[in-house]
């Protein structure tokens, strides 16, 4: 492009694909620093998505060609690949172990973790297809090492120490194809290729729990639009997710049916609510009305006390049946009055210890347009774009019988992988 702008490091794209909206972020890593150079952001103009899925794959994909082309205007130059997340109503995670033995000592080489890992992967996804008896195929969006181990000793980094056995514990996580599917083509139609595909909360405990928080036993919450998204934190490793499909549109739903006003009326009132005491609209018969801030929260506390329950609920499952030590919130739904104090009063600990995360934990991110707040809202935009560098995983698709198959490349694929992926029984092989 013309006015090509100069830049110190190579520009990595990130989206967030939300059900509201759509968050392009562009920018690079310097050291430690995260240079954020562009960010734009485009709310749906119809419900193209519900609870974290696409339901409408040509509207989304025009809205994300249109965050791309805005961001393209703004660095100068083209954007072809592209950073994304998941999330969605059925979310599956499957713990595995997997250790690698050798005939002699040997130093350790990032290849060799990297086999490790795809080994786990592999035995987590045949302990999983095991017990899915739904009929749906799912695809591995994401994983998280719980422990590494070297000689059988625990360790936090295997690389360059000598062993003769490796071994690893991590969590694989799971999503049914339709999800990933429509994410793919939608990010397709706006002309761009996935270079990276992780879960949402993945994304998001990037950002909002640092590794020197891990070894405390910590709830995320992520609070989107469509879906909350969690993950817990103990002993220094993320050791569960997991993902309810109720969030801020829920709530949004209970003041339109309430005013009589259409979803995007009652969104807003929503946001203007957090913001001022008294909130001005216009319901379906035209007719302009007041109402105050007290008022849309009483309208609010079923669905509130409902979704605190159940992100609760899901916490306590995720911990082995006990509440966590404290919980971060993210996300717009996170909020809404009362959500913090709410869930905090559901999971039985203080007040102070359910917070939002925001401009705290963006520190070391710099945004070079002047006009970005750090807000709770951006931890996962940002989370997607930083688990680039964190983890790059290596999925390609290929065409069998000229379907689309999507496979991770442990560097030993072959014809078969992909004709067992596509559903052939091992049998007929």
């Amino acid at each position: 492009m013309n006015n090509a702008k100069t830049y110190t490091g190579h520009l990595v794209f990130g989206l967030d694909i939300g059900t509201r909206s759509i968050v392009g972020t562009v920018g690079y890593k310097e050291g430690d620093k995260f240079i954020v150079v562009a960010q734009k952001v485009k709310e749906h103009e119809t419900r193209a998505m519900l609870d974290g899925q696409i339901h409408d794959i040509e509207k989304v994909g025009i809205s994300i060609r249109q965050v791309k082309e805005s961001l393209e205007e703004e660095i100068g130059r083209k954007l072809t690949d592209v950073c994304i997340a998941a999330a969605g109503r059925v979310l599956e995670t499957s713990y595995s172990q997997a250790e690698v033995e050798y005939d002699d000592e040997k130093t350790i080489t990032k290849e060799d973790i990297y086999a490790l890992n795809s080994l786990a992967i592999e035995k987590a996804y045949e302990s999983f297809m095991e017990k899915n008896h739904s009929g749906q195929k799912f695809y591995c969006v994401g994983n998280s090492v719980v422990n590494y181990y070297l000689n059988d000793f625990q360790i936090s980094n295997l690389e360059n120490h000598k062993a003769r056995k490796i071994a690893v514990e991590l969590i694989a996580t799971f999503l049914p194809d339709e999800v990933v599917d429509g994410l793919n083509k939608a990010v397709e139609l706006a002309g761009l290729h996935v270079v990276n595909m992780t879960l949402e909360p993945i994304a998001a405990i990037q950002v909002a729990i640092p590794e020197r928080f891990r070894l405390l036993n910590i709830a995320l919450v992520d609070v989107g639009a469509g879906t909350s998204d969690i993950s817990i934190t103990k002993d220094g490793s993320i050791i569960a997710y997991g993902m309810i499909p109720i969030a801020g549109d829920s709530l949004t739903e209970s003041i339109a049916m309430h005013c009589l006003t259409d979803f995007y009326v009652a969104d807003k009132m929503k946001q203007d609510s957090t913001q001022s005491d008294l909130v001005t609209y216009e319901d379906i018969m035209g007719i302009k009305q007041n109402i105050t801030t007290k008022e849309i929260d009483e309208i609010m506390a079923p669905i509130l006390d409902d979704m605190t329950t159940r992100v609760c609920d899901k916490i306590k499952e995720l911990n082995g049946g006990k509440a966590v030590s404290a919980a971060f919130i993210v996300g717009g739904g996170g909020k809404i009055h009362g959500y913090t104090a709410k869930l905090a009063e559901k999971l039985g600990i203080i007040n102070e210890r359910v917070a939002l995360r925001g401009e705290e934990v963006l520190q070391e991110v710099t945004f070079e347009q002047p006009d970005i707040k750090k807000d709770p809202l951006l931890v996962t935009p940002i989370g997607i774009y930083i688990n680039y560098y964190h983890q790059k995983n290596s999925f390609i698709m290929v065409r069998l019988n000229g379907e689309r198959v999507k496979l991770y490349n442990n560097n030993k694929l072959t014809i078969v992988d992909a004709a067992l992926q596509a559903g052939f029984r091992k049998e007929d092989l």
